[in-house]
């Protein structure tokens, strides 16, 4: 049996999910903004891009994991890529602004793909230390980001907006293809071993035995706990974007704004990675809570950082802890549901989220507009993140364990 193979199928997600994340989702913002001050858009004129990637993301989770589970997963990998890469590609010949709407499309449907697919291998080649390796790959969007990020600004600056796009659609699609040729849905598909696995394991599962949608009932009252005690942790990390703003209404200069931002960002690198040796070493639920409790300490530092720079520094590291809600939804999903029901269940837990996420917004906005504040906001998110804290020690006697069937394991 091949045991190097685990690290090439490893590799293989980083690249992907860091491509596709790292580029074409946290680039988009740098380069419309390009693209307004250089046609002299306006920022609701190009906003269909935002609000039909956040609405196709959401909505086409509802056939992503039947998609996932029927498909050679390469030939899946490059179709995300082309789906991505075209996304900002054919932005070069754009010349109205409702034009974006496409590119919106097409943004949303790669980012509810580039979710699921480096996820459900990862949890099908590691056993052990699951967690750390869902960090590890998860993480290396925000160091591309990092990276592509201001590389962005300067290709607007050099050569224009429009040849930037296509070098971008470009650099991700060769990215996604390179990890199109590493990866494999099962070890047993090679003849390997998943890591920390058997020979057992590894036969598990195979490309001749696919997932079905057959066995994944709906679980309401298990979707609603997630949501309400893990999926928490992804709701506050929608004050990021406001984050100047809120340094500018406590009467700061722009600078004490960007600097937390630039904190902020140092947590969303880091917490993915920390997150997954934590429930490693220390247990998935345990973990859980101490994350939430650090986030919601995180958002009392905020409130309460006026005339405190440090504090506000330490409410935004903390706050960008919320970023590993994607490794924690992923984590609870394959410790709650059957295995052969991961990823019909996981896209689903995916899609409250995402549609809970799409209406933070302009609640978030409506209590500024209404409060002249955003404590408000961040006070709520610390109440609901204690209260999280309980739930999840009350899993148990709410019923929200796995049962197994006669396809459980």
């Amino acid at each position: 049996m091949k045991t190097k193979r685990v690290w090439l199928v490893l590799a293989g997600c980083m690249l992907l999910y860091g491509s596709m994340m790292g580029i074409i989702f946290n680039c988009a913002g740098v380069l419309i903004n390009g693209v307004i001050q250089s046609e002299g858009y306006t920022s609701s004129s190009v906003s269909v891009f935002y609000t039909l990637k956040g609405l196709v993301s959401t909505l086409s989770l509802l056939f992503a994991a039947k998609l996932l589970s029927l498909m050679n997963i390469k030939l899946l990998a490059v179709i995300i890529g082309l789906i991505g890469g075209l996304s900002f590609s054919l932005m070069s010949v754009y010349t109205q602004p409702w034009q974006w709407a496409i590119s919106g499309i097409l943004n949303g449907l790669a980012s509810s793909l580039v979710v699921l697919l480096p996820t459900t291998v990862i949890r099908n080649w590691f056993i052990k230390n699951r967690g750390t390796f869902m960090g590890m790959y998860m993480m290396l969007s925000g160091v591309i980001g990092a990276i592509f990020n201001p590389l962005t600004g300067r290709l607007i600056e050099s050569v224009g907006w429009r040849k930037t796009s296509v070098i971008l659609g470009i650099s991700a699609f060769a990215m996604v293809f390179i990890a199109s040729l590493l990866i494999e849905r099962y070890p047993a598909d090679v003849g390997a071993l998943p890591y920390g696995g058997t020979e057992a394991d590894a036969v598990k599962g195979t490309s001749q035995v696919k997932p079905s949608a057959k066995h994944a009932p709906l679980k309401v009252k298990t979707y609603l706990y997630i949501f309400c005690s893990v999926t928490v942790a992804g709701l506050a990390i929608q004050m990021v974007s406001y984050v100047p703003q809120y340094a500018s209404s406590l009467g700061y200069d722009p600078m004490i704004g960007a600097k937390m931002t630039s904190v902020l960002m140092i947590g969303n690198m880091s917490a993915k990675l920390l997150f997954g040796l934590c429930s490693d070493y220390a247990g998935l639920w345990r973990s859980i809570q101490l994350f939430l409790g650090l986030i919601g300490v995180g958002m009392l530092s905020l409130v309460f950082g006026r005339g405190v720079p440090l504090l506000l520094y330490l409410g935004s590291l903390l706050m960008g802890f919320g970023y590993m809600n994607g490794v924690a939804n992923s984590l609870v999903s394959a410790e709650i549901f059957d295995p052969e029901q991961f990823e019909i269940q996981y896209s689903r837990i995916s899609m409250l989220s995402g549609l809970a996420t799409a209406f933070s917004p302009s609640i978030i906005s409506f209590v500024f507009d209404s409060t002249g504040s955003f404590k408000p906001v961040f006070l709520f998110l610390a109440v609901w993140l204690f209260t999280a804290i309980l739930l999840i020690s009350l899993r148990e006697k709410l019923g929200i364990v796995r049962k197994k069937t006669e396809h459980g394991s």
